[in-house]
């Protein structure tokens, strides 16, 4: 959850800066363009703690073990079954 709520926080910031920098009379493609650079910069100062615990949540689900079996094991079990069938055959 932690990385959706990271997401829309900055989705919001870019459509904010978008929605003025349309209506003070940019043009579009530099709107576009700059809203994503003014949205980049507040995020990076604005959303620290957000995106901090978005960090923290994907390490923790990329550790191996926690619900997927590691990948090394995954690999030994194909190989095996492989082996298996190269000597029934």
């Amino acid at each position: 959850m932690p990385v959706v709520t990271y997401t829309l926080w900055r989705l919001s910031l870019f459509a904010v800066t978008l929605v003025v920098l349309v209506w003070v009379g940019m043009g579009s493609w530099l709107a576009i363009v700059l809203a994503a650079v003014i949205a980049w910069a507040l995020s990076y100062v604005l959303l620290g703690r957000q995106r901090d615990a978005a960090a923290l949540h994907l390490a923790q689900r990329a550790k191996p073990g926690r619900s997927a079996p590691a990948d090394a094991e995954v690999e030994d079990a194909a190989l095996d079954a492989a082996e298996r069938e190269r000597g029934a055959a």
